[in-house]
């Protein structure tokens, strides 16, 4: 006979009722139906086998399931004489069963334990209880900058949920429940987010709707360099040390970026975004973040961290997309210019 390995004992007896359910459906419009339902019930209780000795007798080739065939001889050590196809699928219909396929073992008990019989203790899984644990390092960021979270779990899951939410409004910006196919592991998971709106915010994750665990933490705007006052003797350049004019091209988008970088101020860099126009980049995604946070259709997307061919370092927010680009493609489209991050000195376009 095969390894019977049944579920959690909660959810077999789900099964079970689900089983019994169907039977007292059929038979109430099938008075045959009826009829073997009782006959194998009283033959079960009479017989005094227990659900292994049957399943091993019936199970001659212990492939795991109960053929059509195995059930027609033990209706025949019933009845005394083998019993035509349709009895058998009539009660194969029972479990809702192929005659051809067979029953599988979980299915074959559970239809035992429905006609009366008690299944051991010792075939059931014993239940897992599942715990899990958010992963935040920084207690505090700024805006612009990435959030690393990792999740991880005492086993296996199949999915998990995770959400944010901002704490004084009671928003939630993000609710993501993503399949053990997309995590790094059955059991752990890493990635980035990256926010652009101040606030407190709350992380939480959860497991079939149970939570499981959750982090505060807070984003901050993003310090401007403060740009010094110059004393008289810089202002005011000598013959002995003429001040050295920088000359940038007003041409192409490296020529733009050079031109940015030499601001200081956040509000300058602002001011001359918003008066240019849309470039083409052509560059290399080093790494892709979630971005709970954005303009319009940008929100709660994506944002790919970009190393142009010029030599610069930009981010672009994505459109929506079910599946976003990976690390190492390229990405040669048409950006709109958006913010200036001071601190890291990079500059936030929008996909266009």
């Amino acid at each position: 006979m095969a390894t019977i390995d049944l579920p959690e004992k909660e959810v077999f007896n789900q099964q079970v009722e689900t089983i019994e359910r169907r039977i007292q459906g059929i038979t109430r419009s099938n008075n045959m139906a009826g009829l073997l339902n009782n006959n194998f019930k009283k033959w079960l209780s009479s017989s005094s086998m227990s659900p292994l000795k049957l399943t091993e007798e019936l199970d001659t080739n212990s492939d795991g399931v109960i053929s059509g065939d195995e059930f027609a001889s033990l209706l025949g050590k019933m009845t005394g004489e083998r019993p035509p196809e349709w009895v058998v699928e009539l009660v194969f219909s029972f479990v809702n069963a192929d005659v051809k396929k067979g029953i599988p073992l979980n299915d074959w008990m559970a239809f035992l334990a429905a006609s009366g019989l008690d299944i051991p203790d010792e075939l059931f899984k014993e239940k897992i209880e599942v715990t899990g644990s958010i992963g935040i390092l920084e207690e505090q960021i700024a805006t612009g900058e990435q959030l690393s979270v990792t999740v991880s779990f005492n086993v296996d899951v199949v999915a998990y949920e995770f959400s944010i939410t901002e704490l004084n409004s009671g928003t939630t910006l993000h609710n993501q429940l993503t399949p053990n196919s997309d995590m790094d592991r059955p059991d752990f998971d890493e990635f980035h987010i990256e926010f652009d709106a101040p606030g407190n915010y709350i992380a939480e994750l959860r497991h079939l709707g149970l939570r499981l665990d959750q982090h505060q933490f807070s984003v901050v705007p993003a310090v401007e360099a403060v740009r010094d006052e110059p004393t008289q003797e810089e202002a005011i350049p000598t013959n002995e040390h003429p001040v050295e004019e920088v000359h940038i091209s007003e041409k192409g988008f490296g020529a733009f970026v050079t031109r940015i970088e030499h601001l200081k101020l956040r509000s300058e860099a602002q001011a001359l975004i918003a008066e240019s126009p849309s470039y083409a980049a052509q560059c290399t995604i080093e790494s892709v973040s979630r971005t709970l946070l954005g303009v319009g259709e940008y929100r709660n997307g994506y944002t790919a961290h970009c190393l142009a061919d010029e030599g610069f370092l930009m981010r672009v927010m994505l459109k929506p997309c079910e599946v976003p680009p990976l690390a190492g493609e390229r990405f040669e489209k048409t950006v709109a210019l958006h913010d200036w991050d001071v601190a890291l000195k990079q500059l936030i376009c929008l996909e266009a």
